[in-house]
């Protein structure tokens, strides 16, 4: 999926959106769960806190914001809808205005300037379409001295781990996931990206230009997975 836009990634979810939660905590052996919870624990999230949840999937991570806080107010964004709707179900009886869904994308966020008290994207940033143009709204969205934190894969891994996390990806992750959601184009896609992605160091400069504070970056689970804050 070369040049891939919006639409095109947002179909492409759609699609393996049935599947995406079981294959994602399989591929992951449950580590996913732990990244998202030490995130969030990073957000220092207040009280009645505005969150938003950009590229919200399934909403597993704002279920899990929601049970650590449950005062948090949790807008999620992600242009798939069948993602949405999952998330939808997941959410039970958590009345609707603390658990608002909205279908759009990161480069033009549907919301005010300067609403959020912080933001969080677990996974997301790979996909978006312009990635200095929905950093930059990520930064417009937020409360000046907001909070937020970005869950990502960077090429970051010494030469020994990435030679497993190549074998693992090619061997595994791309055959059963293709077999699973009977999508070998998404899985192909979500390895080229994990492959081809900035390093920390690049995205750090990315969040200085747009006019972010990088607090910390923290390699997780021997740099498979990178957290900014």
């Amino acid at each position: 999926m070369s040049g891939a836009n919006t639409r095109d990634i947002a179909e492409m979810f759609d699609r393996i959106s049935r599947t995406y939660d079981r294959l994602n905590h399989l591929f992951s052996l449950g580590v996913d769960r732990h990244w998202r919870r030490k995130a969030i624990r990073e957000l220092k999230l207040g009280s009645h806190a505005v969150l938003l949840d950009c590229g919200a999937g399934t909403g597993d991570m704002a279920l899990t914001a929601l049970r650590s806080h449950s005062e948090t107010r949790l807008v999620l964004l992600d242009p798939a809808l069948s993602m949405l709707k999952i998330a939808d179900a997941k959410a039970g009886d958590i009345p609707p205005d603390r658990f608002v869904l909205v279908r759009g994308c990161a480069e033009g966020l549907p919301f005010p300037d300067s609403v959020f008290d912080n933001f969080m994207v677990a996974f997301g940033i790979r996909n978006f379409a312009n990635l200095p143009a929905g950093i930059a709204e990520l930064h417009r969205v937020l409360r000046p001295g907001g909070r937020g934190v970005i869950l990502e894969f960077t090429p970051d891994r010494s030469r020994r781990i990435d030679r497993m996390f190549q074998w693992y990806m090619r061997r595994i992750l791309i055959p059963l996931g293709a077999r699973v959601s009977r999508n070998p184009v998404a899985y192909a896609y979500l390895s080229d990206t994990m492959a081809a992605f900035l390093t920390s160091g690049e995205l750090e400069q990315l969040f200085s230009r747009t006019g972010f504070v990088c607090r910390s970056q923290r390699r997780l689970s021997a740099a498979i997975a990178t957290l900014f804050v």
